[in-house]
């Protein structure tokens, strides 16, 4: 009986060496980091949980649509200056944040949190702890909506912790990125009782090139935004709500007309995501249908003149 005690002991013993050990790993990485002596993009890249960067013109004005899995995670780039919209849930934090290192960023001038749903808003704590941020925006969401899950919380938190604020997401305002600029066009209402129907919509603008983004937003919202007589014809359509049916209505789409169209899920996703209703809606208007469950990251390179070209993490 003794010896069995003395061997539940040392068992006791080993595990709080096991996770002191972990804890102090764990800061001693988070110093390296700070000090560029070691970084997540030298450790992702040394244990081969991330590649070298799509080969594209890195110059050129890009949005960049990270495979998060079934999430949401777009980076924008133009003339130096980048704008990031969602982070995918918290899990895929390093990978992004290893990405976006990859592509020597140090700042991010935007950071839309398009709605507070982990699989959108789950890693930008992280994102917003490790990079300088300059603006924050945000839907205002009704007291009756607001989440109570870590995920908010964390995001919340890390907002304080940046200093900078949050904006409110506001119809209308226009902001500079570089060389292009986006406009906010929804949420317009504040009576819907889904979260999904509060994401921040907005239109990119480059030049000729354009694209819309839109979160989660279902049909509902892009209701409100024919109502509003908004101008939304736009060549490329980041898919809102991963390709659900309940997006991307037949006159939302003809109002759209898109000419290139990415869609964000993860591979075998437990909603059907595209659904195959929606699929044959987007076929109407164009061929040019790309899939971060079929291809992985998805880089979409513009010249300001209308052209676009895309290249793919699996061709």
């Amino acid at each position: 009986m003794a010896r069995k005690r003395r061997k539940n002991k040392v068992k006791s013993y080993f595990k709080v060496i096991a996770i002191i050990s972990c804890f102090l790993l764990l800061i001693v990485f988070r110093l390296f980091d700070y000090f560029e002596i070691v970084t997540y993009r030298s450790i992702s890249q040394a244990v081969g949980l991330y590649d070298e960067p799509i080969s594209y013109n890195p110059d050129a004005t890009a949005v960049h649509f990270i495979d998060v899995g079934q999430g949401q995670c777009v980076l924008i780039c133009s003339g130096g200056y980048n704008m990031l919209i969602d982070g995918g849930e918290k899990e895929y934090s390093s990978k992004i944040i290893s990405y976006i290192e990859n592509l020597d960023i140090e700042k991010l001038d935007y950071v839309i949190a398009t709605h507070p749903h982990s699989d959108h808003i789950g890693g930008l704590s992280d994102i917003i702890e490790y990079f300088e941020v300059e603006k924050i925006i945000a839907p205002m969401i009704p007291d009756n909506l607001v989440p109570t899950s870590n995920s908010y919380y964390n995001f919340l938190n890390a907002v304080k912790q940046n200093g900078n604020g949050m904006t409110k997401a506001v119809v209308g305002e226009v902001y500079n990125l570089g060389d292009s600029q986006f406009e906010i066009i929804a949420p317009l209402s504040d009576e819907s009782d889904d979260l999904n129907n509060y994401s921040v919509v907005c239109i990119f603008r480059y030049g000729e090139n354009t694209a819309l983004f839109g979160g989660d937003a279902s049909k509902s919202e892009e209701d409100d935004i024919l109502e509003s007589g908004i101008n939304i014809d736009i060549d490329l359509l980041n898919v809102f709500h991963h390709g659900s049916s309940s997006s991307s209505s037949k006159e939302f789409l003809y109002k759209a007309s898109p000419e290139y169209c990415v869609i964000m899920c993860g591979a075998d996703n437990s909603y059907g995501h595209p659904n195959k209703s929606t699929i044959e809606r987007l076929e109407m208007y164009t061929d040019n249908i790309y899939r971060t469950d079929l291809q992985g990251t998805i880089i979409c390179e513009m010249d300001g003149n209308g052209n676009y070209r895309f290249f793919s993490e699996k061709e």
